[in-house]
């Protein structure tokens, strides 16, 4: 190409032959350099020393417990305690009069109990499995302490939810060097004490939802709260 045929504008033509510099990479500094006022032989405590080299203290790691309400707890210990004497003379009140609130059957690992009276449909439904558990409570490895206070809080707190059929699960009791501790003393529970108040009807549960080592729990219904009418 002639050079008067050449474009009339060429806005890079400066640049050809232009070379372009890499920047240089920078060069990390080695262990050895970032430590050069590490001793080169010391002991541990100067090890320690120079480790913590920069860091402030803080002025106290103790932590200050939430203040307790002394009028809850007072109140709590003397719950427990009427608790405790309702369920001592609910127990010698059943002895001494000779009979129970209860009418207990136990034939072979099968149990089954309710109030007197109860209309027999009800039982009959029960132990069908006709009512659908609501909710179930687990007591499988429980000492008898910690089963009652489960058991207690349990039962208390799906009766204040208007729950109405339960399931608890006691274990058939066959590792037991006599008789099946746990599964005997969830029916003490159930039928003497604060909690027989609650409990309306129970029997073993059907195979499917454990069978001879659960119950089915039936509950009172929960008394309505009257309504508050408003003084003319």
């Amino acid at each position: 190409m002639a050079k008067n045929d050449e474009p009339l504008y060429r806005p890079f033509k400066k640049l050809k032959g232009l070379e372009i510099k890499k920047p240089k990479k920078a060069r990390q500094p080695s262990g050895a350099e970032i430590h050069t006022d590490k001793p080169a032989e010391c002991n541990d405590k100067e090890l320690f020393k120079y480790a913590m080299k920069g860091v402030s203290p803080i002025k106290s790691d103790y932590v200050i417990p939430d203040p307790v309400d002394a009028k809850e707890v007072i109140e709590n210990i003397q719950e427990n305690i009427r608790r405790q004497d309702r369920e001592v003379m609910d127990a010698l009140n059943t002895l001494t009069s000779g009979r129970s609130r209860f009418d207990i059957t136990c034939t072979g690992e099968y149990m089954e109990g309710h109030v007197v009276p109860l209309d027999p449909g009800i039982l009959k439904k029960l132990k069908a499995g006709e009512f659908s558990t609501q909710a179930y409570l687990d007591l499988h490895g429980c000492t008898k302490e910690e089963a009652r206070s489960a058991l207690s809080s349990f039962l208390a707190n799906a009766h204040a939810m208007g729950n109405k059929a339960l399931l608890v699960i006691h274990g058939r009791g066959l590792k037991s060097n006599d008789r099946p501790v746990l599964k005997e003393f969830v029916v003490k529970c159930l039928t003497t004490g604060t909690l027989s108040h609650l409990v309306l009807a129970f029997c073993s549960a059907r195979p499917c939802d454990g069978g001879t080592g659960a119950l089915y729990v039936l509950l009172r219904k929960r008394p309505k709260k009257a309504q508050f009418k408003r003084p003319f």
